[in-house]
C-alpha cells in the first residue's frame, strides 16, 4: 500500500505531512493530516499537530497568502492530555534575516518550539500537499452493515 507523504529536511530539523486516522471508541474512524515536526540530534522527541481536512485547506491558503504577501499566519489547537490541557501553535512565516529570506514552518507547545525553515518552492510544494490531502482524507469509516452503496441493506 502506498502511503502519500511529503518530508522536508532544514539543518537541524524536519516536518513530515501525512495522512492519519483518528479512532475514537464508539466512534467511526475519521480521516486526518498529520505534520509531524522533528529534530535530527539523535534522541530528540517529535511534536505531531493534526488537523482536520478543512484545516489542512486552511492551512494550504495562508501559506498561498503568506508566500504572496509576506508576514506570518498561525493557527492553535488546545486538547486535555494526561497532565492537563495543552495548547499548541503552528506558525507559517516569511522572514528576512542576517541577509537571508525564506519561509518557515513552526509548531510551539509549550516550552519546546521546532523551526523548520524552507525555501519558497518547497513551501508551496508542501501547501499543494496540504490542498491535495485536504480532498482525499475527507472521509469517514462506514458502519460495517452499510453496503458500499450508501443504503441499509
Amino acid at each position: 500500500m502506498k502511503v502519500p507523504q511529503v518530508t522536508i529536511y532544514a539543518k537541524q530539523a524536519g516536518v513530515e505531512i501525512a495522512p492519519y486516522v483518528k479512532r475514537s471508541d464508539g466512534r467511526p474512524d475519521e480521516g486526518r493530516i498529520a505534520l509531524r515536526f522533528f529534530r535530527l540530534e539523535g534522541g530528540a522527541s517529535g511534536l505531531r499537530f493534526v488537523v482536520e481536512p478543512a484545516e489542512a485547506f486552511e492551512l494550504y491558503c495562508r501559506m498561498r497568502k503568506v508566500h504572496k504577501d509576506g508576514g506570518k499566519e498561525s493557527l492553535s489547537h488546545s486538547f486535555t492530555g494526561p497532565e492537563g490541557e495543552v495548547q499548541s501553535r503552528l506558525t507559517l512565516e516569511s522572514y528576512s534575516r542576517a541577509g537571508k529570506s525564506g519561509y518557515a514552518l513552526t509548531l510551539q507547545r509549550g516550552s519546546e518550539s521546532i523551526n523548520v525553515p524552507i525555501a519558497g518552492e518547497r513551501f508551496l510544494y508542501a501547501a499543494e500537499f496540504l490542498r491535495h490531502l485536504a480532498l482525499s482524507e475527507a472521509w469517514i469509516a462506514a458502519p460495517p452493515s452499510v453496503p458500499p452503496s450508501g443504503r441499509p441493506a
